[in-house]
């Protein structure tokens, strides 16, 4: 019915002079338009916005009830309402004009008063369901413009309401899934059983943690899809639980991206370690270099102990690149390859020094891994250099972790040393080892009862307390 105008009712009936009467029945309250056959009238309601049709049954070509029933099978004019006018009377006739979809029979003649009354009750039926419409078509509207999938479940999980974006992600149309199982339909065959618990725990009212979260699920080319799901309880008038609103954000392309910009951050941080690495080891040879222009022992002494302790550190780096995890070393691995460099750079040194190693497979930050890397290459270099004084021995490396706990043990079975308090050495190697363990946090304990056991324990802190420090 279209608003600031007459109401438009179209009167059909092979009869002329009922249709005089009827023009005069209802003027002026309603503008009305005469057929005189059916073929008419349905031409008539191809071009005209009809709001009500009074037909009778008996007309030369097509009889009032089909008309009604082509009416009421056409989604554009199956809210018309249609009065049957006819002098037919009987029980069989009526029952025939309501099932062709009659919205309400007179019998001729027909009394002006109960006509209008009935015409005001059906246009105000079909006001109400115009406005009922407008507004539901309104809402439908704003659901579609939502960035976001919305979707309605009933208490069985089956779907009842889904929006545009969510056929879009979906790759569906519309009604495509109304009345399906969501979770038989939809969700990957792996999660099934748990997401039918949690949904069965939603709808009991028991919403914490479900009220958000990522969840996926599987379109209808078979892609999955990742979103993050929204949730809440729908109640009716009761206070019941009829349903549930779910809203669905599609994360599947920023999850990649992120993915992929931390793989890439990740191939960048090994590059560097690798390049760090690389360059730590010319300066190596460097010194190496450097050591063989003196015949000094001492002074060639002291460029190996600065060549092996640039080498663990470039180890560490070499460890980092080999990682699969990002900014993590193995710290078993460290150990092993600090181990293998040191007994191959001192091998007319150590062929007859054993060496036992038990590492928990520990992945540690590079900051903490490269303190223990020059930690144990001090201990190590120790032992090996003047523990055994024939040449033979043992050395037992011990790294285990117990919470954010850690604790390192390097013992020797050799000739000992003179002191059983690291602050009272005097030589470089154990002051070098006593300021490392303090940027770390942690706290050495010499053993010198038999063989020489270095005990130190520490907290997993990232980062240590301080830089690298080769100051006294």
């Amino acid at each position: 019915m279209q608003e600031h105008t007459l109401p438009k009712i179209l009167v059909v009936d092979d009869n002329p002079r009922i249709l005089e009467l009827m023009e005069a029945y209802l003027f002026p309250d309603y503008e009305v338009l005469t057929a005189h056959n059916g073929q008419e009238a349905l031409d008539i309601i191809k071009k005209e916005d009809i709001d009500l049709v009074l037909i009778d049954v008996m007309m030369p070509d097509i009889e009032g009830y089909e008309i009604c029933n082509i009416l009421k099978n056409d989604s554009r004019t199956q809210f018309i309402p249609v009065i049957i006018v006819s002098a037919l009377s009987n029980r069989k006739d009526r029952i025939k004009g309501f099932e062709a979809g009659a919205d309400e029979f007179l019998t001729k003649p027909v009394d002006q008063l109960e006509l209008k009354t009935r015409i005001r009750s059906l246009l105000k039926i079909k006001e109400l369901y115009e406005k009922n419409e407008s507004e539901r078509k309104l809402a439908r509207n704003y659901l579609d413009i939502a960035g976001v999938m919305l979707t309605v479940f009933d208490t069985n999980g089956r779907i009842q309401l889904i929006n545009k974006k969510g056929c879009e992600i979906i790759g569906c149309k519309d009604n495509y899934l109304l009345g399906e199982n969501f979770i038989e339909k939809l969700v990957p065959e792996r999660n099934r059983e748990m997401a039918i618990q949690q949904f069965d725990q939603f709808i009991r009212g028991e919403t914490e943690a479900l009220e958000s979260f990522e969840a996926p699920i599987i379109r209808r080319d078979g892609e999955e899809r990742e979103i993050l799901w929204h949730n809440s309880i729908l109640r009716g008038r009761e206070d019941e639980i009829i349903g549930v609103l779910c809203s669905g954000e599609d994360i599947t392309d920023r999850k990649r991206a992120e993915e992929a910009l931390i793989k890439a951050e990740d191939i960048h941080e090994k590059e560097i370690h690798h390049r760090i690495k690389n360059n730590l080891q010319i300066i190596s040879s460097l010194l190496d270099l450097e050591a063989s222009k003196f015949t000094d022992p001492e002074v060639v002494k002291a460029f190996e102990k600065s060549r092996d302790r640039v080498h663990s550190i470039a180890i560490a780096n070499e460890e980092i690149y080999r990682s699969k995890e990002m900014g993590q070393v193995n710290f078993r691995n460290y150990v092993h390859d600090i181990v293998n460099y040191l007994y191959h750079m001192n091998e007319h040194q150590t062929e007859s020094i054993d060496t036992k190693i038990e590492s928990e497979d520990i992945l540690m930050s590079f900051d903490n891994a490269t303190h223990l890397g020059l930690i144990l290459n001090e201990l190590i270099m120790n032992s090996i250099k003047y523990a055994f004084p024939d040449g033979k021995g043992n050395i037992h490396i011990f790294f285990s972790q117990s919470d954010d706990q850690f604790t390192l043990i390097v013992e020797d079975d050799g000739i000992g040393i003179p002191v059983n308090d690291i602050s009272q050495t005097d030589t470089l190697g154990l002051k070098l080892v006593k300021e490392l363990v303090e940027q770390i946090r942690g706290n050495i304990h010499i053993d010198v009862s038999s063989g020489t056991k270095y005990k130190i324990n520490f907290r997993n802190l990232n980062p240590p307390e301080k830089d690298i420090s080769f100051e006294n």
